[in-house]
């Protein structure tokens, strides 16, 4: 036998073995995804499925490990509350899914079909996989809904108590409402310019002339127009500048500060924030000072009243669902490489 014959044979086998290795890693990723990873009843839930609903909220593969558990359990749940709502002898209309299916497109897809449909095939999802989703999500949310205790379960007495001991909650920060008046260098303009300049200012203020009208009429203050005015109440996280934030929070209510001079700050090329290597001369005003304190229990009440029946209402919903797992059968069986790390 020839050399070039020896070639053709040995390439032949070559290529020959390497569709077998694909066909068996593609025979092997099919019976992986098609592994029943759940049974509740005579439903089972494909690891396909799971994966799916995970790929769909970019989960890496390390998160998809930790966090199986919790979509399998949660599916689970979704098919106890269909098994419920079909054991009542109830169903929802095609009407209803395709209201809801109209909904989505609008919404998240702005009426376009065709992305929609782009979308649904590049999550290995098919338009009808997508209404029977639908399906669930409006039955397990009609179901749940069901559950939701009465509001007479929330007495004054239980609101009072949760406002007591979780006061923190509710505690309001210091705020300062300011107006400034601002010197900066436009020329590379020495400190002692500016500052003159402030001193200026400082001295028709105390004979008589109105912060708001010497703001508009002097300085570099991006709010020059509103007479120097900030707009907003601002507690000293909102201050970027350690030394506005210093000076604004030492001011009582109608004082104005001496001239003190700030370092200028810019964003950099990397995102952060850092001194430009410019400065600027400011004087502030305190228009309204508002001390730290705890907001009143009227002012919250309706807040405490929402927190109390979302605790009650999960509660309730979960003594619900694992009454329905104590009368189905549930088997479950995560693939060993993919199950919660220990």
């Amino acid at each position: 036998m020839g050399t070039k014959m020896i070639r053709i044979l040995l390439n032949l086998g070559s290529a020959l073995l390497t569709m077998a290795v694909a066909s068996f890693s593609a025979q092997a990723e099919l019976i992986e995804i098609n592994r029943v990873t759940a049974k509740v009843n005579d439903r089972i839930v494909t690891w396909g499925e799971i994966e799916r609903a995970m790929d769909r909220l970019n989960f890496t593969e390390e998160e998809k490990k930790k966090r199986a558990n919790e979509f399998v359990d949660g599916k689970i749940d979704r098919l106890l509350s269909i098994y419920a709502f079909e054991n009542k002898g109830m169903g929802i209309p095609e009407s209803i899914i395709e209201q809801e299916y109209n909904k989505r497109l609008i919404k998240e897809f702005n009426g376009d079909r065709k992305l929609f449909r782009d979308v649904l095939r590049s999550n290995g999802q098919s338009q009808l996989e997508f209404r029977d989703e639908l399906r669930e999500d409006i039955i397990y949310g009609h179901m749940l809904s069901t559950r939701k205790r009465l509001k007479e379960e929330i007495s004054p007495e239980k609101v009072e108590r949760f406002y007591r001991e979780n006061s923190a909650m509710f505690k309001t920060e210091a705020k300062v409402k300011l107006r400034e008046i601002v010197f900066s260098q436009i020329a590379g303009e020495p400190e002692a310019i500016l500052m003159q300049q402030a001193k200026q200012i400082q001295d028709m203020l105390a004979k008589g002339s109105p912060f708001e009208v010497l703001a508009t009429q002097h300085g570099q203050s991006p709010f020059r127009d509103k007479g120097g005015d900030w707009g907003v109440l601002v507690s000293s996280r909102e201050i970027r500048s350690s030394q506005i934030r210093q000076q604004a929070f030492a001011l009582r209510e109608g004082e104005v500060s001496k001239p003190f001079t700030i370092d200028l700050l810019e964003r950099k090329a990397n995102g952060d924030i850092g001194k430009s290597g410019k400065i600027a001369v400011y004087l502030l005003k305190a228009d309204k000072v508002k001390a730290a304190g705890r907001k009143s229990l009227d002012d919250v009440r309706l807040e405490i009243e929402k927190i109390l029946a979302s605790k009650i209402e999960a509660q309730s919903q979960r003594q619900w669902l694992n009454r329905l797992k104590r009368d189905a059968f549930i088997e479950v069986n995560l693939p060993a490489h993919k199950a919660l790390k220990k």
